[in-house]
């Protein structure tokens, strides 16, 4: 027997493929209008599904922001001067077309996208890759570069972060007659700035972390190897999706490391215990860290961590459209500076998350760069004393038009377990 289909359903799922069909005929009219009906449309399904529902409209409204971010790639070549550029990393053309194999190329011109990748993702390409000619080359797609396809460009832009000296020299040995110029990210540039369907899925992510974590709390007790901890951690994200990095959990003296791999150190009464753990959800990143204690807790330990939390509020209170990232690190440094803290906080601040776990901007003391509408941040101030323990707290931040938005809603009030 055929289901009946819910209104609402489907006018959720439809209305993103309806808006696709029309595309071609209607961007050329009023291109930046129907990209907002579309941010609305998918707004509207998210507060009818809840957080916690299926992510078809999110995945849907994905697919077709990708012609949207070609779009605003090809104006930036404009800009740069470029007839072509050519995408190595593997994010980065996840980001503009949807693929997720392990070997890929992508050509961008201002006024074509071809994309190029081996047999064996001949069936995943049809299904996953969106609005761009695709070719299927051998394995090493740049031991026989598809020259013919260069036609007409000059000055070709490569990835400098993302491609290798060997094969920055098969291209060069191939196109002789093309000035190749080693280019910024300018992907990661535009990856920047989230889109509705992309907060979702983070915050979905980031739902699993905290529904994670609270369970695991339950596991936290005296003989409990650190390692078994974060093997419990990775089968529940496997459950739904899969780690966004490997889980942190560090106790008692690990603590002041602040990227310790779990390890055979058990737990002990009076252990100081720091979890820094995400998912991934469809390709999106969830960060948080929280701190706990195992039994009673340590005077001093107690005290650095009311001091963390209180230069991280500080900090996530600035956050806004147009602030020096460097001022939010800054801020939250001084108020460890003044509780007699500040050589035991060594790393910046916070770091943008998306597709990477680590994305721009960067919150440090050093960072040039400036917040903007979209960015979603992390804020993660941590003191860590050498042989004793170390607390981190750490939050994501979204930027909104005139603030900002906290993603993590796990409480950070001092726990004891």
């Amino acid at each position: 027997m055929r289901a009946s289909l819910d209104p609402l359903q489907f006018f959720k799922f439809n209305s993103g493929y309806l808006l696709l069909g029309s595309a071609r005929w209607f961007c050329r009219i009023q291109h930046n209008v129907w990209l907002k009906i579309l941010s609305v449309l998918l707004s509207l399904s998210i507060v009818a599904d809840g957080l916690g529902g299926k992510l078809t409209s999110a995945i849907v409204a994905l697919k077709f922001f990708m012609r949207e971010r070609i779009r605003r790639l090809q104006e930036l070549l404009r800009k740069e001067r470029l007839d072509g550029f050519l995408v190595t990393s593997l994010t980065n053309i996840r980001y503009l077309c949807g693929f997720t194999g392990s070997n890929g190329m992508m050509l961008v011109t201002p006024d074509k996208v071809s994309f190029y990748t081996d047999f064996r993702y001949q069936e995943q390409t049809k299904h996953e890759v969106k609005w761009c000619r695709k070719r299927i080359l051998e394995r090493d797609l740049y031991a026989e570069f598809p020259v013919e396809d260069l036609k007409g460009i000059h000055r070709l832009g490569v990835e400098e972060n993302h491609l290798t000296l060997n094969r920055f020299k098969l291209l060069r040995k191939q196109l002789k007659a093309v000035k190749i110029i080693p280019t910024r990210d300018l992907v990661l540039e535009l990856r920047r700035e989230k889109s509705s369907a992309e907060v979702h899925l983070i915050q979905k992510a980031q739902q699993v972390t905290e529904k994670t974590f609270k369970t695991i709390l339950d596991l936290v007790r005296p003989g409990v190897e650190e390692r078994d901890l974060a093997l419990e951690i990775e089968f529940h994200f496997r459950k739904v999706g899969e780690p966004a990095f490997s889980p942190i959990v560090a106790s008692g003296e690990n603590g002041a490391k602040p990227h310790h791999r779990a390890g055979r150190r058990r737990l002990k009464k009076g252990d100081c215990i720091t979890f820094d753990i995400g998912c991934r959800i469809d390709g999106y990143c969830s960060d948080m860290t929280r701190t706990v204690f195992l039994g009673k807790a340590d005077e001093e330990l107690k005290q650095v961590y009311q001091e963390v939390l209180c230069a991280q509020e500080k900090a996530i209170d600035l956050i806004k459209p147009e602030l020096p990232c460097k001022e939010a690190d800054l801020i939250a440094r001084k108020w460890l500076e003044n509780a007699g803290l500040g050589s035991y906080f060594g790393h910046s601040l916070g770091h943008g998350v998306g597709l990477d776990i680590h994305e721009q901007p960067t919150l440090s003391k050093t960072s040039t760069q400036v917040l903007k509408k979209g960015d979603i941040v992390t804020v993660e101030p941590g003191v860590y004393l050498p042989g004793k323990g170390g607390v981190r707290i750490e939050d994501m931040i979204l930027v909104t038009k005139d603030g900002h938005c906290n993603l993590t809603r796990m409480t950070k009030k001092l726990l004891i377990i």
